[in-house]
C-alpha cells in the first residue's frame, strides 16, 4: 500500500475543524433560538470583516442583550488580523430601529432615489434643452453642408486652386464630424432619459406597494425586504452608513443584488 504524505500539517487541520464546526453553529438553519433582522448584512467601519450576531445574557439570566459583534475580535486564525479588531459591539435593537427608521423615510420619500438617478444619469439637460440643442446641431450641419457645395462649385468653376479646395473641404469635414458626435451624445441622452422616465416609474410604484404592507409584515416578510434593499450596514463606532439597492424594474425585486455583482465571485469587495 502506498503511503501519502499529509497536504497540510495537524496545527492547521484542528484549526480548519474548529472553524467549520463554528460556521455550523452559527448558521442561519441552525440557530432557532434568537432571531436578527440584520444577520449577514452588518460590517464593521474599522477592520472591514462582518458582524456576528450574539446574545449574551445577564448574571440573572433573565436579562438578555443582543449584539452585531465584529468577527475581528476572534482568535487571529478565525479573523485574519494580528490584532483584535478595537471596535464596539453594536446594540442590535437599536441598529435595528435605525435601519427600519431610515428605510421608511426612503420608501415614503423615493423622490430621493429618483433625483439620485437622474443625476447619475448626467439629467441636467430639461426635454426642452435637448430639443433645443438637437435643433442647433441640425442646422448647424445645414449650413457646413451648404458651404461645402459652394465649395466645390468654385473649384469646378477654377475659382480656386485644388490645394485651397483640398484643404477647406477637410476643415469644413471636420467640423460636421464634430457636430455629428455632438448629435450622437445628444441622442443617447435623450434615450437614456426615456429609459430614465420608466426607472423612476417602476422605482416610485415599488416604494408605494412596499411602504403600504410594511406596518404589518411578519418578521420573515421584513427578513426578504431588507434582503433585498440593503447591500449593506457598516458599522464605525456611533457611525452607522447604510448602502440601499432599490430594484429598478420588477423582474429585479426577485433578486438579490449581490447575485447581480459581476464580481461577487471573483473579485469580492471588502465587506464580507
Amino acid at each position: 500500500m502506498a503511503t501519502v504524505s499529509a497536504v497540510v500539517g495537524q496545527e492547521q487541520f484542528d484549526l480548519v475543524k474548529e472553524k467549520l464546526s463554528k460556521n455550523k453553529t452559527f448558521a442561519r438553519r441552525n440557530n432557532k433560538a434568537h432571531t436578527y433582522l440584520l444577520r449577514a448584512l452588518v460590517s464593521c467601519g474599522r477592520c472591514k470583516l462582518c458582524c456576528i450576531a450574539r446574545t449574551q445574557t445577564g448574571t440573572n439570566k433573565k436579562y438578555k442583550q443582543r449584539y452585531y459583534v465584529c468577527s475581528g475580535k476572534q482568535k487571529q486564525a478565525q479573523s485574519g488580523l494580528q490584532e483584535k479588531c478595537p471596535s464596539r459591539h453594536a446594540p442590535a435593537d437599536q441598529l435595528v430601529e435605525l435601519v427600519r427608521k431610515d428605510l421608511c423615510e426612503v420608501l415614503t420619500h423615493p423622490e430621493s432615489i429618483t433625483d439620485a438617478l437622474q443625476r447619475a444619469h448626467g439629467g441636467h439637460w430639461l426635454p426642452q434643452e435637448l430639443k433645443a440643442r438637437q435643433e442647433n446641431l441640425r442646422e448647424g450641419r445645414a449650413a457646413l453642408g451648404r458651404q461645402l457645395e459652394r465649395l466645390t462649385e468654385a473649384y469646378l468653376g477654377e475659382v480656386i486652386p485644388l490645394a485651397d479646395y483640398e484643404r477647406r473641404r477637410r476643415d469644413l469635414e471636420q467640423r460636421d464630424e464634430a457636430l455629428s458626435g455632438q448629435e450622437r451624445q445628444l441622442q443617447a441622452q435623450a434615450q437614456q432619459r426615456t429609459e430614465l422616465a420608466g426607472v423612476v416609474g417602476s422605482v416610485e410604484d415599488f416604494c408605494e406597494r412596499v411602504r403600504g404592507g410594511l406596518a404589518d409584515a411578519t418578521f420573515e416578510q421584513k427578513r426578504r425586504l431588507v434582503e433585498l434593499l440593503i447591500d449593506r450596514v457598516i458599522v464605525t463606532d456611533e457611525e452607522v452608513e447604510i448602502r440601499y439597492v432599490i430594484p429598478t424594474s420588477p423582474e429585479s425585486e426577485h433578486v438579490r443584488f449581490c447575485h447581480l455583482r459581476s464580481d461577487y465571485l471573483h473579485n469580492p469587495a471588502p465587506w464580507q
